[in-house]
């Protein structure tokens, strides 16, 4: 396997990318560890539902401003996921699909419905779950351009794209740059120092920067 977290099916369509961004750091930055041992990257891999099921679950019941926050922003990008009724609906389908899987960390029986989009708040607040610091610095919607991006290391980058009709200003996907600035997104790890964006994010047609959230 790759030294990244891969996110989704053969055509990226899980939409956890959130989760996936902050683990991704993690991991670099072998801080990722259970009973004091360092895990790799097989058993992040293995373990990314019952994580992120472990998460939506604490945060209802401790902080159900951001989980309203996360449920409400996850509705906004229509169906399959405006039917979820509650972050236990997120929750279910989740652990549905782990159940049908061969192999825990590999969700091949996707069905076209597993999203959980994470406001900028919400990213914040996975990283202080998992044990870490950031800040929200101010990015006044950046263009979305590799001169652009680079600057943002050790970041969750977020990618705007227009309409920005939604409630978090057209944000629509995270990514992670990595202090050295690595770009990794969807399983590929792109050096923006020597290569151009990848086709895979070329394609989503993002055209700015919506929010970062700088890990410390």
């Amino acid at each position: 396997m790759n030294d990244i977290i891969k996110q989704g099916n053969a055509t990226n369509q899980w939409g956890v990318c959130g989760f996936v961004s902050v683990l991704n750091a993690l991991h670099q930055e072998g801080k990722l560890q259970s009973f004091g041992r360092t895990l790799n990257i097989d058993e992040i891999q293995q373990r990314l539902g019952a994580e992120i099921i472990t998460y939506l679950k604490m945060t209802a019941i401790g902080r159900p401003g951001i989980a309203n926050s996360i449920l409400t922003y996850t509705q906004s990008f229509g169906a399959p996921y405006s039917g979820y009724k509650s972050i236990n609906d997120i929750c279910n389908r989740i652990a549905s699909e782990v159940r049908k899987a061969h192999n825990p960390g590999d969700w091949t029986n996707f069905q076209g419905g597993i999203g959980v989009a994470m406001p900028a708040s919400a990213v914040q607040d996975y990283v202080e779950f998992v044990g870490l610091k950031s800040t929200l610095p101010a990015v006044n919607n950046a263009p979305f351009t590799k001169s652009e991006l680079i600057k943002y290391r050790d970041c969750i980058v977020g990618c705007g794209r227009e309409p920005r009709t939604d409630p978090e200003n057209g944000l629509r996907h995270w990514v992670y740059i990595d202090k050295n600035g690595c770009l990794l997104n969807w399983g590929v790890k792109t050096d923006l120092n020597t290569s151009s964006l990848p086709q895979a994010v070329i394609d989503k047609k993002y055209g700015y920067i919506p929010a970062v959230v700088q890990l410390q």
